[in-house]
């Protein structure tokens, strides 16, 4: 099994201290080498606004709101949440925010469960980079496509090249100069669009 080397920041959303004291440490040995704290909710959306955080902690209720609404705000974004709430609404609350993809927690909370839950969403946040990383070569590949067709239809429009012409016009120069068809695309658009 491939060991975890990332480290993570996490913040704990709660009024109460003694809250923020306890999970720190459990927070610390599951990899969150970073844990900041806040004691209302917009407290907290300022932070996350302003900081990279992987999970956020929520124990309601919160001084300025219950938390759910923040919770979901939160993960919408793509952060991590764990909303820990009293047992007799858990079942209510988990309803509301299961689709927004917040992992609620009774309380008291079982070590077990928060480690659990924990762990899952580091797994997730992986999950998630590494798609992100796809999402974003398949981004730049599709504007060098996009960019190498507008400069072919450019020199088969200005210098009477083919089709093929065009396109091993730009491969050759490209591999001649070590650089990417995107460079030279630019470059005949830049020089036949001004």
């Amino acid at each position: 099994m491939k060991a975890d080397r990332h480290s993570y920041c996490a913040l704990i959303v709660s009024k109460s201290e003694k809250t923020h004291e306890a999970l720190a440490g459990i927070l610390g040995q599951c990899q969150f080498s970073s844990v900041l704290y806040a004691d209302s909710a917009g407290m907290a959306r300022r932070m996350t606004a302003d900081l990279k955080i992987d999970l956020v902690v929520i124990n309601t209720p919160l001084p300025d709101d219950f938390g759910t609404l923040l919770a979901m705000d939160l993960s919408d974004k793509g952060i991590g949440v764990i909303l820990f709430v009293k047992r007799d609404i858990y079942e209510q609350v988990s309803y509301k925010t299961e689709d927004a993809g917040v992992v609620t927690l009774t309380k008291p909370a079982d070590r077990t469960a928060l480690v659990q839950s924990l762990n899952m969403i580091k797994a997730m946040r992986r999950k998630m980079a590494a798609l992100q990383e796809k999402s974003d070569t398949l981004e730049k590949k599709m504007k060098e496509i996009r960019l190498v067709n507008r400069a072919k239809w450019i020199l088969i429009a200005q210098m009477k090249m083919s089709e093929e012409e065009a396109h091993k016009y730009i491969e050759k120069t490209a591999m001649d100069e070590c650089v990417t068809r995107g460079e030279i695309a630019e470059r005949i658009i830049r020089t036949y669009e001004t």
